[in-house]
């Protein structure tokens, strides 16, 4: 960069840099912003003053250039907002998930102390997701003692479980 180019930088940073920040302040209200965006402007215009116009005047540009930048910002503030908002919901996600860690441990040990063969047909049907006919294939028993190994286990689970985990082991082997 030649000296007359320095001199009309430095003369352009002279001239509006304080009127540049107050603009960059009235969009980011936050002081540090403001100055690192008015930074981020004469940065920029430093690294492409050979390609701008000198024959027009600057001050527009500059002004574009901070509001443009500091909208930018606004948008980065506003997804960050967005982002921490969402966080702060999963605390609530991850205690729904110990309660479902919870209830599984809670389901597994019924299961282990439910007849061989009962236990056998609900890990079919309800973990493996078979279908009763393709559970009484696999076991070589017909699907009416699917059915009777059904319902005993689940008539062992409602005397282990209270009706608000019934509800929820409904909502996450059957519904699914």
């Amino acid at each position: 960069m030649n000296k007359q180019n320095k001199d009309t930088f430095e003369y352009l940073f002279n001239t509006y840099y304080k009127d540049l920040y107050v603009h960059a302040l009235s969009f980011v209200r936050d002081e540090e912003e403001a100055k690192d965006i008015v930074t981020d402007v004469y940065e920029y215009v430093w690294r492409n003053f050979t390609r701008l116009d000198a024959s027009v005047s600057l001050r527009p540009l500059l002004y574009t250039l901070t509001r443009s930048r500091s909208l930018d910002f606004l948008r980065r503030e506003k997804s960050k907002e967005k982002f921490l908002a969402y966080q702060r919901t999963l605390p609530e996600a991850e205690e729904e998930y110990e309660e479902h860690e919870e209830l599984l441990a809670k389901v597994m040990c019924v299961i282990e102390n439910m007849p061989v063969q009962t236990a056998t047909v609900f890990r079919k049907c309800f973990l493996e997701k078979k279908k009763y006919q393709e559970a009484g294939d696999e076991l070589n028993i017909s699907i009416n003692t699917v059915r009777w190994h059904i319902t005993k286990a689940m008539k062992l689970l409602r005397e282990s479980l209270s009706g608000e985990e019934m509800v929820l082991l409904y909502v996450l082997f059957v519904k699914k």
